[in-house]
């Protein structure tokens, strides 16, 4: 990794319901032993101010983000506070409930071959998301899919399970208990706004949300455009099947559904609904969403699909 000499772990205690710092414990000896010829300093985030902070001011060249999809998401707030050319190099370890975003940069489930995949990792120029003033790394929804976040949260405080399993429960009682339409107007660029009632309205930067279900599958997180995947209404039943597609990402054929990429939109609300960015709360009813090309500096497994030539 040419460039970095200063390395700044952030430890998210509270990801893994709690259990992060006891997993990265088990994986310390393994990361000195690789990462040996740096400077590394590891820090337990207190907060998420405390970690946007931390974002904003480290003099680190690397940032590793150990925790989930908020953590990451919460270091990038403070990184995108800076001069593109200062901002440091991003990496993830996965230790998280959904870990969308490390899955977008190709790295392994598994912490520790994620770190060992870290060691050898490509730096890569990736975009992001911003909503109104909020950077997003993977995902942007309204509607079922930011109530099936919220019940994501619930139930994993209740229940203490994680990943794709996580989702389909959560998703599951949130289509039996919170599916409607909303109104929504939305203008791409300078065209005329659309006015539609749809059941999801989410914007990808990487392909999947909630541990693993593939609703934007062609999404690529640096081909400078965001992926939109809008849902129209439908019964229950049939909403618990198209969920099936979903997870595999098989769903787009089906005629309740219209994708296209965009670079800028403005979707509106006559008023506030559920909405959630990369996982977190999200509220208004104006949101001005764009994409930041060549946003960030993160390393992808030398085997990322990232690498490859775009056509």
């Amino acid at each position: 990794m040419k460039s970095v000499e200063r390395i700044l772990v952030l430890v998210n205690p509270a990801a893994a319901n709690n259990s992060a710092h006891h997993l990265w414990g088990r994986f310390t000896s393994r990361f000195e032993a690789l990462f040996s010829s740096y400077d590394c300093t590891t820090v337990e985030t207190q907060s998420r101010q405390h970690t946007i902070a931390l974002g904003a001011s480290t003099d680190a060249d690397l940032i590793i983000s150990v925790g989930g999809d908020g953590t990451v998401h919460d270091i990038a707030q403070g990184l995108m506070q800076r001069p593109r050319s200062e901002r440091p190099l991003l990496a993830v370890v996965p230790i998280g409930s959904g870990n969308d975003y490390a899955r977008t940069l190709s790295l392994p489930s598994n912490p520790l071959r994620a770190l060992e995949a870290l060691s050898e990792g490509v730096r890569l120029s990736i975009d992001a998301g911003r909503c109104n003033e909020t950077i997003f790394l993977e995902t942007l929804s309204f509607g079922i899919d930011a109530a099936i976040a919220f019940r994501t949260i619930d139930l994993r405080r209740r229940t203490n399970s994680r990943g794709l399993l996580l989702y389909a429960r959560a998703a599951i009682a949130a289509i039996l208990h919170d599916l409607k339409a909303h109104h929504f107007t939305i203008t791409l660029g300078d065209a005329e706004p659309l006015e539609r009632d749809l059941l999801i309205c989410a914007i990808q930067n990487g392909p999947t949300y909630g541990g693993g279900f593939r609703i934007a599958p062609n999404a690529c997180a640096n081909d400078g455009l965001l992926n939109i995947c809008m849902a129209f209404d439908v019964t229950k039943a049939y909403a618990l099947w198209a969920l099936t597609l979903v997870a595999r990402g098989t769903h787009e054929r089906l005629p309740i559904i219209n994708t296209f990429t965009t670079q800028h939109l403005v979707v509106e609300l006559a008023r506030e609904i559920p909405a959630q960015c990369d996982g977190e709360v999200l509220r208004g009813t104006r949101f001005d969403i764009e994409v930041i090309p060549d946003a960030l500096d993160v390393l992808v497994s030398r085997n990322s699909p990232l690498l490859l030539p775009t056509l």
